[in-house]
């Protein structure tokens, strides 16, 4: 088998009514917009035997297609497909799946851990008042996780005004990028919120360097506290120093699946963040990934749901129940392309 043509696509899919305006608000803070920062390049990779593998990923589709040059004329079986980024691990491991009749968490692990994977509802950071309308919009979808990014003046009201409309079971993933910065903000933090029972963890609360310092807040906290990371050295790091009780892993596949490996083995869960805001094909690759990753049983940061749209046949990225996705079942990713929905959203 091997790859004859590479086509590719740039679409936007707008967020839905609730998130336009904070989504605008969220990028300007980081002096983009939602159309350059949310819109992805989708790839189908057509092969001589007449499969064809789809992917998503990549901002720039200029950067894509030079990547993809190098492609052409290769034998996506004969690809280490654990080292490859989005979308071409999308689309390799569609095509790999599909030329062997298998779904794609077959080539992954060494069995399939779970027939449904846990994702959280995500808002960018609001004010208590509007981060608490996405909650009840969250808890009434039947989401039972929520990650919101968060900053130490708010924080706790922010939690209130949540819980206060989403109930006590509804829990609360707090990612302040860490922007908590020091020990002493973050035990303050875990104090004031000490009557929420609610609430995961910290997410990178500190920064990562500072292992020790993590180690301090496992000690002083009574909320778990979570590292973002694939890095084996870094999460090991954290481990010698009892710092963390979960991580959340992402990267290539091998990233994820030998992070996650080193946070099994310290008696940690983990989610997967490979990209938080992608549309369906995203969404069916964590699932296959997750399925395949023992311990990865925490709600995932994919949420193709906050969209407008799907571009997918089946409608994957809506296709969420009670907080969780199916993991498809057919050989490759198992989600179609849908042509007409990119067309509709196809910016270039």
């Amino acid at each position: 088998m091997k790859i004859i043509q590479i086509d590719t696509m740039r679409v936007f899919v707008p967020w839905q009514d609730s998130f336009k305006e904070p989504m605008v608000q969220w990028r300007a803070s980081m002096d983009t917009t939602p159309e350059e920062e949310d819109a992805y390049v989708i790839v189908q990779v057509h092969t001589d035997e007449g499969i064809v593998g789809i992917g998503e990923g990549g901002r720039s589709i200029e950067e894509i297609e030079k990547q993809a040059q190098g492609f052409v004329g290769k034998n996506p079986l004969e690809m280490d497909l654990f080292t490859l980024r989005r979308p071409w691990a999308h689309a390799m491991l569609d095509l790999a799946g599909k030329a062997l009749g298998v779904p794609a968490h077959r080539l992954i692990g060494n069995g399939k851990y779970r027939d449904r994977v846990p994702v959280c509802y995500w808002s960018p950071y609001l004010p208590p008042d509007e981060t608490a309308r996405h909650a009840e919009e969250g808890a009434l979808r039947g989401f039972r996780v929520h990650k919101i990014k968060a900053r130490p003046q708010d924080v706790v009201e922010q939690v209130e005004a949540m819980t206060d409309v989403a109930g006590e079971e509804y829990r609360i993933r707090i990612d302040p990028n860490q922007l908590f910065e020091l020990p002493a903000t973050t035990v303050q933090i875990d104090d004031a919120l000490r009557e929420f029972k609610n609430v995961e963890c910290f997410e990178d609360p500190v920064p990562k360097a500072r292992a020790e310092w993590y180690g301090l807040l496992r000690k002083k906290c009574r909320i778990p506290i979570a590292l973002h990371s694939s890095d084996t050295k870094l999460i090991l790091d954290h481990v010698r120093q009892d710092g963390i009780d979960y991580v959340n892993v992402g990267g290539t596949i091998g990233s994820a699946v030998r992070a996650a490996a080193v946070a099994e083995a310290a008696g940690c869960l983990v989610w997967l963040q490979f990209e938080g805001h992608g549309y369906d094909i995203q969404a069916a690759f964590d699932a296959h990934v997750g399925a395949a990753i023992a311990n990865a049983s925490l709600p995932y940061d994919s949420a193709p749901f906050l969209r407008e749209g799907s571009i997918t046949k089946e409608g994957y990225s809506h296709s969420v129940k009670d907080g969780h996705f199916e993991v498809p079942r057919e050989p490759g990713l198992g989600v179609t392309l849908d042509l007409e929905a990119c067309k509709k959203y196809r910016v270039e």
